[in-house]
């Protein structure tokens, strides 16, 4: 349980799929820009009382057939008060076992140091190049807490576009409150 839990929480996929699609993204301006991920106001997407920790936008995740995206960590706010670590992610579409996500950490599990770059919204991994591959994960139909903060990183394989839903917990939220919090809701078995 150290990088991603999954959740027994209930959605609705095709809800999330028409939420996606009335975005109307133009996805070949996306993928030539090699950007990836959108945020949007939640609108009518409820998942309950999750929803009183988690900020009022979520985030599209967009892969692109074929492509990867190298190691990285997600979270950087625009302020450092506003640094967020850990969301649930709901695969939506083309979530199978050629879209993989892989979690890396130093083999002597040092803790992670960073460079906030606050304008992209991402964090720079010191030591980068010493990280090891320490697991992955195959989306499909299940949601899935996501500790954003740790490095990670994607690839799809398959000749689909992959997409997810990425909700991110309001900043003052650690890993282990949302664990609490999900076990609490009951969405993790102990």
């Amino acid at each position: 349980m150290k990088y991603i839990v999954e959740l027994n929480l209930d959605y609705d996929k095709n809800q999330f799929l028409e939420f996606i699609n009335r975005k109307n993204l133009n996805y070949d301006a996306m993928a030539e820009k090699k950007k990836w991920h959108n945020n949007f106001e939640i609108e009518e997407l409820d998942l309950g009382p999750i929803m009183n920790y988690l900020k009022d936008v979520v985030l599209i995740l967009s892969l692109f057939p074929k492509y990867q995206i190298p190691i990285h960590a997600d979270g950087a706010g625009t302020r450092l008060d506003n640094t967020y670590n850990v969301s649930i992610n709901f695969p939506v579409k083309n979530c199978t076992e050629e879209t993989k996500t892989h979690f890396w950490d130093f083999e002597d599990n040092r803790p992670i140091k960073y460079i906030h770059h606050e304008n992209i919204g991402t964090r720079e991994i010191i030591d980068k190049d010493q990280l090891v591959l320490k697991q992955t994960y195959i989306f499909k139909d299940k949601p899935a807490l996501f500790r954003n903060e740790y490095p990670h990183s994607v690839e799809n394989d398959c000749n689909d576009l992959r997409l997810m839903l990425s909700w991110r917990f309001k900043p003052e939220y650690s890993w282990n409150d949302a664990i609490k919090i999900c076990k609490d809701l009951n969405y993790i078995n102990d």
